[in-house]
């Protein structure tokens, strides 16, 4: 009988370092991804989350899934907060429906600029930019990060905290780097037409 039980001991611990113990070390609070974004980019969020939540109270929730199943997205954020108890955000993308939304607690409304974030003009947006670049795995790993990062940064702020995990400063050396690219793009484009008109009226 103790054989059988030392046996059984054994197969369980086995059974925790391959099984439970990695589970743990890769499960995440603030982050529902659906194999959307890279691993690294969800530890980096996820780091984030809980260093906003430790210094404020304030959760910020990540959430990228491969579709939306035909929900709508607002009602499928609306059912996630039900048993939430503010302050919350949560940054919602559906891969395959090319939706995505900011959805927050109203004590939230003035901690960041939710109408900024979510445009797709490259010189304000910092989500919808770099999700529609051509690398499409990278860029939905990097505008999640980046506008998850720009949520927590933008509430951090507000609140007076400073947050040590915070991508700020390379969040805006990407995008700025990404906007040299597009303006760059943009004058040399204004320059060959103005050469056209120029060349016919000649």
């Amino acid at each position: 009988m103790n054989k059988f039980l030392h046996v059984k001991a054994k197969g369980f611990i086995l059974f925790c370092l391959f099984f439970v113990i990695p589970l743990c070390l890769t499960a995440k609070e603030f982050v529902i991804n659906e194999e959307v974004i890279e691993e690294r980019a969800a530890q980096k969020i996820e780091e984030m989350g809980q260093e906003l939540f430790q210094k404020s109270g304030i959760k910020v929730y990540l959430i990228a899934k491969k579709s939306g199943n035909g929900e709508n997205i607002i009602a499928y954020e609306q059912n996630f907060v039900k048993d939430l108890t503010p302050p919350y955000a949560l940054l919602t993308l559906f891969l395959e429906d090319q939706k995505v939304d900011i959805y927050n607690s109203p004590d939230l409304n003035k901690a960041f600029d939710k109408e900024s974030m979510l445009s797709p003009l490259p010189w304000t947006g910092t989500i919808l930019p770099l999700l529609t670049g051509k690398k499409k795995d990278v860029s939905v790993s990097a505008a999640l990060l980046n506008g998850y990062g720009d949520i927590v940064d933008q509430i951090s702020d507000s609140k007076k905290i400073t947050l040590e995990s915070s991508i700020g400063s390379s969040n805006k050396n990407t995008l700025g780097i990404f906007r040299f690219f597009i303006y760059g793009f943009l004058l040399v484009v204004a320059i060959l037409i103005l050469r056209k008109r120029m060349q016919k009226s000649a």
